[in-house]
């Protein structure tokens, strides 16, 4: 069963407050659930993983994106599980097809919000990329799958607010610490919550590890940002 988790997160930019619903790591799984815990949102972030690379399965995840993209502005960004499919070029033009904005190391304007998806980590070697979004006016939203990557080599850089996934929350979490995630191992430090000041990490929509989650819920997140 999923839940929905709230997040207050103040810029003091912003004319009008707004409702960012953040739909992580769904990894193909039914999500007809999901759109009753973000009813009234106005805008949707998906940071990744909406497929499942173990077995090569993206229809429900493409199918997510285009029901969400008929409900509200729905902006996507890639996850290791999207490029590590056999058939990414295929995916890549079913995501086109979906009507949400497919940020791929790119950025686009919202409003007053700046909204960027960066997957690849050897785009911060070229500064220029980031830099381009970091020049806009406005509250700049990152959408960086891996927080660890983020912590690791983009925490200097100015954006406003960053959502991440990836570490499914720890899988097994005892008193606030999670027991294990992809790419961080045993006792991962960036699992659930807020980071830095600027980036939440969603615990995940999905599981698609064999292991059970305990003590760790689904989530999507809702943050209401001013």
């Amino acid at each position: 069963m999923r839940k929905a988790t709230y997040y207050e997160f103040h810029t003091g930019k912003l004319t009008k407050p707004l409702t960012l619903a953040v739909v992580s790591d769904l990894h193909n799984e039914p999500y007809e659930d999901i759109f009753p815990l973000i009813d009234g949102a106005d805008v949707l972030l998906v940071p990744g993983d909406i497929s499942d690379r173990y077995r090569q399965q993206y229809d429900r995840g493409v199918a997510f994106l285009a029901d969400a993209a008929k409900r509200m502005p729905t902006f996507y960004s890639l996850g290791n599980h999207e490029a590590r499919q056999e058939k990414y070029h295929k995916l890549r033009q079913a995501l086109n097809q979906t009507g949400a904005q497919i940020l791929v190391n790119r950025h686009v304007r919202f409003g007053e919000l700046v909204i960027g998806g960066w997957y690849d980590p050897t785009v911060v070697k070229e500064p220029e990329r980031l830099s381009a979004m970091e020049r806009e006016e406005g509250v700049k939203v990152l959408l960086c799958h891996k927080p660890e990557e983020y912590m690791k080599r983009m925490q200097k850089r100015h954006f406003d607010l960053v959502v991440a996934g990836h570490a499914h929350g720890g899988q097994i979490r005892f008193f606030g610490q999670g027991v294990l995630a992809p790419g961080q191992g045993l006792l991962p430090r960036y699992t659930k919550g807020l980071y830095g000041g600027k980036m939440i990490v969603s615990a995940g929509a999905g599981n698609p590890a064999r292991m059970p989650r305990w003590g760790n819920p689904c989530e999507v997140l809702l943050i209401h940002l001013d």
